[in-house]
């Protein structure tokens, strides 16, 4: 793999290079549980996901914190953003001083006192800066850094978390995806357009003693042509737009160009066998099914692929979800320009999702696209390995014969569940159904038959041999029983409701952490 020079990050509102400060920094916030649950004990009530809590519940919160403590003057100044008397953040940032905050960029004089230059969010063990939104200035700038919302989150858990030896991160923002990524790679490299967010990156790699992490400005991949990474990840602006306003949000790309432009040219970029997960959104046109353009973007480009949508919207409520404000006037202006912009287009609808490539050289490629019913919850890693790992054991087991010679067993995370009713004096499962736990939470219903199948599958015996013993449980031929569960077990696999007894958790590769 060639080899990548370091390349320094921008300078930006923080030093990001004072490394001991910064740790020491990082201690006061361990010391007083900023990092943990502490601060939501402190709110005292459900902390809403969107920025809206700190406007409508701010009178709560603040009474919520008015004892005076560490840990409440600092959630104070860098969650709530309000201005903190300077004796009071003196006491907090002990052995610091408010001095040393202020050389590294976190912290400015304002007039009641200390105001916070950054605001700090935890996530996942880490604490990471990242810009604040004043809720009296709610005009962004054209370089705004965001927080780890709920995007930032969905594409983490389509990550696959393996131990590789590079990763790349292509729209790096704050770095929260680089910086979990360095858990399980030799090395990562983080990418952005903007040098705002490459500071801010770098200074939560400090912050989160993380040193494996380099950044790099640049667009897309040009910072690292040439090279090829074991896991990329990416969150592009990927929203159709007719705006060039936020660095994070518009391309200033036509349509949907930059996701394809993307999805195009990252297998060129991936280690063969490597993982690329990345979020997007496509542009369909009328009577379009909805996985088209991105069946388009994947095709012959040496890679197999998954596609996953959680639905589409028509152009008007997409243009209200990106623009929706308290000003009537502008929210009105906005819903014509971007609505026009889409008619403009021949876009009847924009699809939302996230597309799952791996390199793979030599044979037929597949692709498969799945509407998703409900959010995944969590890590998707392992499960997207056995979705991969089913995918390619498919074709192999097309022959009936084949499949049936083969041992299965249920995944550590599949549940059935039966709903019983009462009948005739006994209890009759009126409904049952067949549930992954966590990740994509997969579901379906299931029969009798396939539940009794599911029993015996332990991955010690062939499905040959358990279809004989499902024949003479039901008024059925052993021909018929073998085909029936032959039928079932490709289902079961497809979903990663059951995984080849020989696999690692359902994953066939090597290469576990």
């Amino acid at each position: 793999m060639t080899s990548l020079s370091t390349a320094a990050p921008p300078a930006g509102p923080l030093d990001a290079h004072d490394h001991g400060t910064i740790a020491g920094f990082r201690q006061v916030l361990d010391l007083h549980g900023f990092g943990g649950d502490a601060v939501l004990t402190a709110f005292g009530s459900p902390v809403a996901s969107t920025d809206s809590h700190r406007r409508i519940d701010l009178p709560l919160y603040l009474r919520r914190l008015a004892p005076a403590s560490p840990l409440h003057t600092l959630i104070k100044l860098f969650v709530l953003d309000q201005q903190v008397d300077e004796d009071a953040v003196r006491a907090a940032v002990s052995p610091l001083t408010v001095a040393d905050l202020r050389a590294l960029g976190l912290v400015e004089t304002a007039a009641h006192g200390v105001r916070a230059r950054v605001r700090l969010s935890a996530y996942d063990g880490l604490v990471l800066a990242h810009d604040r939104y004043d809720e009296s200035e709610p005009t962004l700038s054209h370089d705004h850094v965001l927080n780890v919302n709920p995007t930032t989150i969905a594409l983490s858990g389509l990550t696959v978390r393996r131990k590789v030896g590079s990763t790349l991160d292509v729209g790096t923002g704050c770095g929260v995806l680089a910086i979990l990524a360095a858990r399980h790679s030799e090395r990562v490299i983080g990418i952005d357009t903007n040098p705002r967010a490459l500071n801010l990156a770098a200074f939560n790699a400090a912050l989160n003693n993380v040193h494996n992490v380099e950044w790099r400005l640049g667009s897309l991949f040009e910072p690292v042509a040439g090279s090829r990474f074991d896991l990329i990840v990416c969150n592009p602006p990927y929203v159709i737009s007719p705006e060039s306003r936020y660095v994070f949000r518009d391309s200033g790309r036509r349509g949907d160009a930059i996701c394809e432009e993307i999805v195009r040219s990252i297998p060129q970029y991936l280690a063969e066998g490597g993982f690329a997960s990345m979020l997007c959104n496509w542009a369909l046109g009328p009577g379009e099914g909805w996985s088209v353009p991105p069946a388009r973007w994947v095709a012959d480009r040496g890679c197999d692929s998954w596609v996953l949508s959680r639905g589409a919207q028509d152009p008007l409520t997409y243009a209200a979800g990106w623009n929706r404000t308290s000003d009537p006037a502008a929210y009105d202006e906005a819903l014509n320009r971007w609505t026009a912009y889409f008619e403009e287009l021949g876009i009847e609808s924009i699809g939302l999702g996230a597309i799952i490539l791996r390199r793979r050289a030599g044979g037929q490629n597949w692709m498969r696209s799945d509407m998703l019913s409900e959010s995944p919850a969590g890590s998707c890693g392992r499960q997207i390995e056995r979705i991969f790992a089913a995918q390619d054991v498919l074709p192999a087991v097309a022959d009936d014969r084949a499949l049936l010679d083969r041992a299965f067993r249920v995944a550590d995370d599949t549940r059935v569940q039966q709903i019983l009713a009462p009948r005739d004096g006994t209890q009759v499962a009126e409904r049952s159904e067949i549930h992954l736990t966590s990740g994509f939470r997969f579901r379906g219903a299931v029969d009798a038959q396939t539940i009794r199948l599911l029993q015996r599958c332990d991955g010690s015996r062939r499905l040959a041999e358990i279809a004989r013993e499902l024949a003479q449980e039901v008024p059925m031929s052993p021909e018929q029983a073998a085909a029936a569960t032959a039928d079932t077990v490709r289902g079961l696999l497809a979903w990663g409701f059951v995984i080849p007894a020989d696999a690692d958790g359902g994953d066939l590769s090597p290469n576990r952490p």
